[in-house]
């Protein structure tokens, strides 16, 4: 049995846009098929590109998304790809990769980050052990049916960056390059706060948002569409982080940023 978590089920135009009935458990502020009939979300998928811009931002001189230096790039780009794909269709096996590759590119942070200057053994142990531990979850993730394990999940993800790359920012950086990290990595934070901010106003307060939209009328209404600037903003905190991360790993220099 199916547990429904869907906002805001029953849109007028949702049963018959091209991507057929949503069957997301999740569904957002944003009126399916509203504003054309091959985009379920018009505005949330399209503010995903944002990922995708900063996949390639981020990258280093020489780096292409398929370096073995670039995995967080390469997770992010994923993010993009599969959001998109989520809030174009509202099916549900897309968002179960939408909701995976969160997972995945917070992974690709934590092994760059707790994996600094230990051994190739050590590295390899590590790794294989949060492969498998997010391998199970994504599995149970995709069979539950259900929105608490990626929510609690991937908090807890965030939760083990964020303490780890002050503690390495303090340790490992001085001078100039301390500074322009933290700043990054401040500008970062802010950003993905105030995303997590507008995600909470977007599911709790839908009606008023559609109605403040109708009254502003289109192009004004995209303003207001608070799932959208989820993305954008949250696109602007990882990029930040996977810079951080990289002047934290020695693969770039922070001044040169």
């Amino acid at each position: 049995m199916v547990h429904v978590e869907r906002y805001h089920g029953g849109d007028q135009h949702a049963m018959s846009g091209y991507w057929g009935p949503p069957t997301a458990i999740a569904n957002f502020c944003e009126e399916d098929y509203a504003l054309v009939f091959w985009a379920a979300e018009f505005v949330n998928s399209f503010t995903n590109l944002a990922y995708v811009y900063y996949a390639f931002k981020t990258l280093d001189r020489g780096e292409s998304l398929i370096s073995t230096t670039a995995f967080p790039n390469l997770a992010l780009f994923f993010v993009g790809v599969t959001s998109f794909a989520f809030h174009l269709t509202m099916k549900y096996d897309a968002q179960i990769m939408d909701d995976l590759s969160m997972f995945w590119v917070c992974a690709a942070i934590i092994y760059e980050l707790y994996t600094i200057g230990r051994s190739t053994s050590v590295k390899v142990a590590f790794g294989s052990a949060l492969t498998a531990i997010l391998g199970y979850i994504s599995a149970r993730h995709y069979t539950l049916n259900q929105l608490w394990l990626h929510n609690w999940t991937f908090i807890i993800l965030v939760t083990a960056i964020w303490p780890r790359v002050l503690f390495l920012i303090r340790n490992r950086l001085d001078g100039p390059e301390r500074m322009v990290a933290r700043r990054q990595f401040r500008v970062g934070g802010l950003c993905f706060l105030a995303g997590f901010l507008l995600w909470l106003v977007d599911g709790a307060y839908c009606g008023p948002l559609r109605s403040a939209r109708e009254t502003l009328g289109l192009p004004w209404a995209f303003l207001l569409e608070f799932h959208g600037w989820w993305h954008i903003l949250t696109s602007i905190g990882a990029g930040n982080c996977i810079r951080v991360t990289k002047v934290l790993t020695g693969k770039t220099p922070a001044v040169s940023r």
